[in-house]
């Protein structure tokens, strides 16, 4: 197999378990999705999201007129300090209501792409990846993302140098997923999920497992630095 990415990615999603459901692609659930639960694998985010959409909605309205007996009963479940991510929720709820009206899509929709993304920046645990994501599964903008797993198994194969400066590292694996990707958004998409979760099964931070990786022929099994 030749050593490029969109090989490599392709290689990967053959052998990557797809997910049950479709991508959530709705900008607002995507930001509660990230901040419902600290730590905690998907399939506990999934339930405790599940819930909170179920006991409250998923609607800045609905967030800011909840009970806080009812978010804290939703937020205790997913890990520590709870009561932080009740006020991260109301702080969620507040900027929409503020900026858009209670309508963050169709606000995003009305911007352009930078003040787009410096919007979706605003929110909590949103960041450059998260807000590109956001822009990317939305269908506001055809542009990579690459979550922390995933960047991590591009640096072991060499597409991304590590460095200390994790914006660069970034910046470096947004690139090349650029030019492999050639706007495609279903390949992002994909590209996206794959990676990280060929980071969190097999490319794992301690003790990788590269005998089982469908890749590992072309790996440059580059030996990261511990944190």
């Amino acid at each position: 197999m030749p050593l490029n990415l969109r090989a490599i990615v392709d290689a990967l999603t053959a052998v990557t378990p797809g997910p049950e459901t479709g991508p959530i692609t709705d900008p607002l659930e995507l930001i509660l999705w990230e901040n419902v639960g600290y730590l905690i694998e998907d399939e506990r985010r999934a339930e405790l999201f599940s819930e909170l959409k179920a006991r409250v909605g998923i609607e800045a309205h609905a967030i800011a007129a909840a009970d806080d007996r009812v978010l804290y009963g939703v937020a205790e479940r997913g890990g520590m300090r709870p009561a932080d991510r009740v006020e991260r929720w109301r702080e969620i709820a507040r900027i929409v209501l503020a900026e858009a009206g209670g309508d963050l899509s169709g606000r995003l929709r009305d911007l352009p792409v930078a003040k787009a993304r410096s919007l979706l920046k605003r929110f909590p645990s949103i960041g450059d990846p998260g807000a590109d994501r956001i822009l990317l599964f939305s269908g506001l903008d055809v542009r990579p993302s690459v979550e922390s797993n995933g960047l991590r198994v591009l640096v072991r194969l060499g597409f991304v140098e590590e460095r200390d400066n994790y914006g660069a590292m970034y910046r470096e694996a947004v690139a090349a997923l650029a030019d492999a990707g050639a706007g495609e958004r279903a390949w992002l998409m994909d590209a996206w999920r794959v990676l990280r979760e060929h980071g969190k099964r097999l490319c794992r931070r301690s003790a990788p497992d590269c005998l089982a990786c469908a890749v590992d022929d072309v790996c440059g099994h580059v030996v990261m630095r511990k944190p």
